[in-house]
């Protein structure tokens, strides 16, 4: 896993801008979220003020759409959303802008909060939303999504959407703390064979070493490519057992298991053996396993397409994680 810090990026930045920045209302959009309601049209016709009606109308609306408020000046607001409101609610009156003092603004936010039944974000909701982190990061590691199941935590709590800083942070720490846990988990889990087994991948042999051989797929389901396959399956047998045992002690979904794997494969063998130990065991040992079950599963499609020269036996019994392996237990004749 990566460093984590609180420069971790989160999401780009047009998905940054469309979670903070001001709604980009089309014209069905406007007519949705500047619909009032008849509460809503009381709040909106108790300030004084047609700036301040207008920019009451405004919160409202771009808190419907992102559970968010925006301390903006109306210049900034889209020309498009004024006019909207000046046809529908204001069609006999000349509008000119006026700054919106900060008091108003704070009156109209606790208003609209009152309206909604929604509570204002507060350093309170920290350990609900680092709870929630640390439980969605075992699901899937990559902070887009775990940035998504806390706006959707936010919104079914009616809690008002904290700045981008703060869930940056939330989310950083729960990776951090990920990291720690599974190396933890790894380094007990595997015994020292396992260890010296997930080491020996990265011994160069000549020019290729045992991973990059490894890490090569067939090019056909050939006699001979299929006799690789099967050496390279026997090769990692110590070690889909080993991954067999360990898996389910790290407590992660198939999600995180395949996202691991990857970085078995997009590291180099260099770059493997500067990690920090348990970061490479861990990365190794799902690609064990991952790479075991493909390797069985190219066994069993040459199987069935060359009954000839394979024979089949009959399929393990359900593995810990969940489910049978798709591939059959497959023995070369010569």
């Amino acid at each position: 896993m990566r460093a984590l810090d609180k420069n971790l990026t989160i999401v780009s930045e047009a998905e940054r801008a469309a979670l903070y920045g001001l709604p980009d209302f089309d014209d069905f959009q406007r007519a949705e979220y500047f619909a009032l309601t008849a509460e809503e049209r009381t709040l909106v016709q108790s300030r004084v003020g047609l700036s301040e009606q207008i920019s009451c109308i405004l919160q409202i609306g771009y808190f419907k759409a992102k559970q968010a408020f925006f301390r903006f000046r109306l210049a900034d607001v889209p020309q498009e959303d004024i006019d909207f409101l000046l046809r529908r609610y204001f069609p006999d009156q000349t509008f000119r802008r006026k700054p919106v003092r900060q008091a108003e603004y704070y009156k109209q936010r606790k208003e609209i909060l009152r309206l909604f039944g929604y509570h204002p974000w507060s350093q309170k909701f920290m350990p609900l939303l680092s709870e929630r982190a640390g439980q969605q990061v075992r699901r899937d590691v990559t902070p887009a999504f775990v940035l998504t199941e806390l706006i959707a935590l936010l919104r079914q709590e009616q809690i008002v959407r904290p700045g981008y800083n703060t869930l940056q942070a939330v989310i950083s720490e729960a990776l951090s703390a990920e990291r720690r846990r599974l190396s933890e988990v790894v380094e007990k889990a595997l015994d020292r064979d396992a260890k010296a087994a997930l080491q020996q991948l990265l011994v160069r042999e000549e020019a290729l070493s045992e991973l990059a051989q490894v890490k090569q797929d067939a090019k056909n389901f050939g006699y001979r490519m299929m006799a690789l396959e099967r050496e390279k399956r026997s090769a990692l047998a110590p070690l889909y057992r080993a991954a067999k045992e360990a898996l389910p002690k790290l407590d992660i979904s198939q999600q995180n298991v395949g996202y691991y794997a990857s970085l078995a494969t997009y590291y180099s063998v260099y770059d493997l053996r500067r990690l920090k130990p348990e970061q490479t065991h861990l990365y190794l040992l799902c690609y064990s396993w991952q790479r075991y079950r493909h390797l069985s599963d190219n066994l069993a499609v040459a199987a069935h397409s060359f009954p000839g020269p394979l024979l089949v036996s009959r399929p393990p019994a359900p593995n810990r994680l969940g489910g049978h392996f798709s591939a059959c237990w497959l023995r070369l004749t010569y």
